[in-house]
């Protein structure tokens, strides 16, 4: 019986250290199977309106080693419904990043690109001026900030088959409800969507919050915080658990708003000024919130725990803006705009056009800048001005998870430990079987 026994043990263990080992090299390789998606807004006569797509492997810790694919927005947008749009500004991706949504912001077009093939497969254009646009977490809508239009719009999205309805009618007017506490309902972004729901935090040019249920037929407002509790011009949102952190950025204060995912109460309000002013683009990793405040040049670190401001990282490089994350938490990516800058006034006006690469620091409490990529021109004339950026996750590269002190990773080492140990008994078994 000890020979059969043993066999049994060998191949169990075998099968069991495979299985336990294919998800770690797995893991690995997809933590570099990601893009980095940069926009140059310039005028297209300037050589802007131009998107780069930069490798994941190709960043080193020095350098980007590596040649940006380089995508001609106008051309791509050619003969594709309501053509190409006027100043591209923000990129974000659905669910699932098979497709990417690019706003344009002096114009009112939302396009919808594949991000296979970089093609290009819908223009609709919503109004005045599409500030930002973000796709609900189903991916059955994109709702879109018509800025100057003072209202939000919603697509009807079918990413699976590339299908795109907009009815104006559909559109829910934020100019209708303006008051001396909400005194200029221009939307700056729908920051995001509550996690599994269709309910978004929408920002405003002269201050004030709405939470919307997107969702519903007409749109609703379900939460309202006015121009006293939340300050103009946030454009950061970002959700930790059970609570949302909302921004507010101009070129003399910068501030920080926690709120209940659930009630959309404010829970705390955490002013920056003068640490920090213009507060613009925001990330997470794990506990720690990093938020860049571009007339400052510097990012503010926030421990989510406590909800307090616990470091400033220097050194950024001048006009910080929009940010992200690579899949592994190893890298943050953020714009740094132009001296002749397109958008946001003084505060946004830069020096060096292109992004900074950074390395976050003891699990994101702090971080140290690696190195710059430029875009463009380089010199005090340059035309170019980037400000969206996104990381587009690979098929198999999760998104990078939050470091809460749990491991559920733990089970995998639990069971190379396991599958050794049958291994090992089964050799000693057919052994003492054998002598």
């Amino acid at each position: 019986m000890h020979p059969l026994l043993g066999r049994l043990l060998n191949v169990i263990g075998v099968a069991t250290l495979l299985a336990a080992a294919i998800p770690l090299f797995s893991a690995r390789a997809s933590n570099h199977e990601y893009e980095v998606w940069a926009i140059d807004q310039a005028d297209p006569q300037r050589g802007g309106a131009k998107l780069y797509v930069y490798q994941g492997a190709q960043f080193t810790d020095t350098r980007y080693a590596g040649t940006p694919q380089v995508v001609d927005l106008i051309a791509a947008a050619q003969g594709v419904g309501d053509g190409p749009g006027v100043r591209p500004h923000l990129i974000t991706f659905n669910s699932t990043h098979s497709h990417a949504l690019i706003a344009y912001v002096a114009s009112g077009h939302v396009q919808v690109m594949r991000t296979s093939d970089k093609k290009i497969v819908a223009s609709i254009d919503v109004g005045d001026q599409a500030h930002a646009a973000m796709a609900a977490p189903d991916d059955s809508l994109i709702l879109v900030a018509n800025q100057n239009g003072k209202k939000l719009a919603r697509i009807t999205s079918n990413f699976r088959t590339e299908t795109f309805t907009y009815n104006p009618a559909d559109d829910l007017d934020l100019r209708a409800l303006e008051n001396p506490g909400f005194p200029d309902n221009a939307p700056i972004c729908p920051l995001m969507f509550a996690e599994g729901t269709k309910k978004s935090y929408v920002t405003l040019r002269g201050g004030g919050f709405y939470a919307v249920d997107a969702g519903a037929t007409p749109m609703r407002v379900l939460q309202r915080h006015d121009k006293d509790r939340i300050a103009p011009a946030g454009c950061g949102g970002v959700q930790v658990g059970s609570k949302i952190y909302v921004n507010s950025g101009t070129l003399t204060s910068s501030d920080l708003y926690v709120l209940d995912a659930r009630t959309d109460a404010i829970l705390k309000h955490i002013p920056f000024t003068p640490v920090g002013r213009d507060g613009h683009g925001m990330v997470v990793m794990g506990r720690y919130l990093w938020m860049g405040n571009r007339a400052s040049a510097n990012i503010a670190v926030v421990d989510t725990t406590t909800d307090a401001n616990i470091a400033v990282i220097p050194n950024t490089g001048i006009a910080p803006d929009l940010m992200d994350i690579s899949p592994d938490g190893s890298k943050v990516f953020a714009t740094l705009r132009g001296p002749n800058n397109l958008t946001g006034g003084p505060p946004a006006k830069g020096q060096t056009p292109g992004f900074a690469v950074f390395r976050p620091d003891l699990g994101g409490a702090s971080g140290t800048r690696l190195y710059f990529v430029p875009i463009g021109d380089q010199s005090v004339d340059t035309p170019s001005d980037p400000h969206a950026i996104a990381v587009r996750r690979g098929a198999s590269a999760p998104a990078a998870l939050p470091n809460t002190g749990d491991n559920p990773a733990g089970a995998i080492p639990l069971a190379l430990v396991a599958g050794a140990a049958m291994l090992l008994l089964g050799v000693r078994l057919r052994r003492r079987a054998e002598s």
